[in-house]
């Protein structure tokens, strides 16, 4: 993680944030940290804040450890300043003996919540819009050489607009970098991120990931398994009834999105990007799809033409 260590004086640093902002109850529980609401009590501004887990077992010494992992994931958000889909970071501090980060406050729910009355997602325009959104969010992260390293639905926020927003870059790594541990979420991380990878990952593991998420929506299972075991390249991808259940429009790129090796997948998300285009909602169209997402992702296309 030394790439990172240059920005750490960026991120302003505040001490106790019970100073500063009114922190409300939580809102979120996940493997790495807490996320609770804030109002900052000078200006009234909603952000969110994200702690590390609290002290229940373990030394202090990891306990201080996990902090430090918090505050480098700051700073790879930090890196991604600009990219107005990841949250911008306001500061870091301690909250109840816990350090923590103070960030921008994302109104909307997970990308698996606004599917949940859908499910299975089959109409061309919906499923265009969400992963035609993600493919660009996730090309300006690699772009600056950042691999996510655990997209999963619950880590993508849906606006009321219809816009995606990316969160929790608690598995970033540098592209290329060595990683020392197991990255991601089981049933979603690419094969190469199950154990250290002293080659590193690249982009194409968010394609993967990615191509899970395709899965999901569309025949509701994840490839190789999903979470219920580790299996070999061997696996099939689908049982034959879920393979024939993919829509015909994203069925061959599903499955080339979550080939076994890093090199048989697209080479970036531009690729992919480029298959679904045709998919895509026309800019101004009026179609609503007669199963929505809530709220509706094809809303965003309709107000805005695709990027170059």
């Amino acid at each position: 993680m030394e790439a990172f260590m240059g920005h750490l004086e960026e991120i302003e640093e505040i001490g106790n944030i019970e100073k500063r902002y009114e922190v409300l109850g939580m809102t979120g529980d996940g493997g790495q940290g807490d996320l609770y609401p804030a109002h900052e009590f000078r200006t009234g501004r909603r952000v969110a804040v994200k702690t590390q887990k609290a002290r229940t077992v373990g030394t202090s010494s990891a306990h201080r450890s996990a902090g430090g992992h918090l505050l480098e994931e700051g700073n790879r958000m930090l890196k991604l300043t600009g990219i107005d889909e990841i949250p911008e970071i306001f500061a870091s501090g301690t909250y109840r003996n816990r350090r923590c980060l103070v960030m921008e406050y994302i109104d909307g729910p997970q990308l698996r919540d606004s599917w949940a009355e859908a499910k299975p997602v089959r109409d061309p325009e919906t499923v265009a819009s969400v992963i035609g959104q993600l493919c660009e969010i996730l090309q300006r992260v690699h772009d600056r050489k950042l691999v996510h390293g655990d997209l999963k639905p619950e880590n993508v926020l849906v606006e009321p607009d219809g816009r995606l927003r990316l969160i929790d870059m608690g598995h970033a790594v540098v592209e290329g970098e060595k990683t020392e541990w197991a990255l991601g979420t089981f049933g979603y991380s690419a094969p190469e991120q199950w154990e250290p990878n002293p080659h590193g990952l690249t982009g194409r593991a968010d394609i993967f990931s990615l191509g899970c998420i395709l899965l999901e929506m569309t025949v509701m299972s994840l490839p190789y398994g999903g979470m219920e075991e580790r299996v070999t390249r061997h696996h099939p991808v689908l049982p034959p009834e879920r393979l024939e259940a993919i829509p015909a429009e994203f069925r061959d790129l599903a499955l080339h999105m979550v080939r076994w090796e890093a090199a048989e997948r697209p080479a970036d998300m531009r690729e992919v990007f480029e298959r679904i285009r045709r998919h895509l909602p026309e800019p101004g169209s009026r179609r609503r799809p007669s199963k929505r997402l809530r709220p509706d992702t094809t809303e965003y296309w309709r107000a805005r033409p695709p990027r170059p």
